[in-house]
């Protein structure tokens, strides 16, 4: 059984959490909700993660969706996706978002934040981790209503 995206984006809440087992496609629906939607308006989206060294696989991202979009050409440049030639998207480490701040994001109307939970490691959330990610938001959203997050974690106990 895998995850679908409709049920939890039909509330058109703009902050929405999505926990479940390993495996079951939550990632891949963020993916598939994000390209499909850049194809069809250019709307961007904004991944995130907790730290840099989470990206260090980046060049991977769309291995596991690429063969449902064949006629369609994905790259990842430095904090981008590219499709067709042209940014998708952008990925961005929580833990560097500060940086930002004074970076437009106008036609990004989505964010995933994957692993926003963290099993037990010695991995470990950022000091203020909340006030960080709300700071972020509004980088992107400034005064727009319509970006909608993914917070995507699996179950733990």
């Amino acid at each position: 059984m895998y995850y679908s995206r409709n049920d939890i984006l039909s509330y058109n809440a703009l902050f929405n959490f999505v926990i479940g087992t390993r495996g079951t496609g939550k990632t891949w629906q963020f993916k598939d909700w994000a390209i499909s939607d850049f194809l069809k308006t250019g709307s961007q989206f904004v991944y995130v993660r907790r730290y840099k060294t989470e990206f260090k696989d980046i060049t991977n991202f769309f291995d596991d969706i690429i063969f449902k979009y064949p006629n369609h050409e994905f790259k990842i440049g430095k904090g981008k996706f590219i499709i067709d030639g042209e940014v998708a998207g952008f990925y961005i480490a929580l833990s560097t978002a500060i940086t930002k701040k004074s970076v437009a994001y106008p036609n990004v109307n989505k964010i995933g934040f994957d692993e926003f939970i963290l099993e037990k490691s010695t991995i470990h959330y950022l000091p203020n981790e909340v006030n960080a990610f709300l700071g972020l938001y509004e980088t992107i959203a400034r005064d727009r209503e319509n970006v909608r997050v993914l917070f995507m974690a699996n179950s733990v106990t």
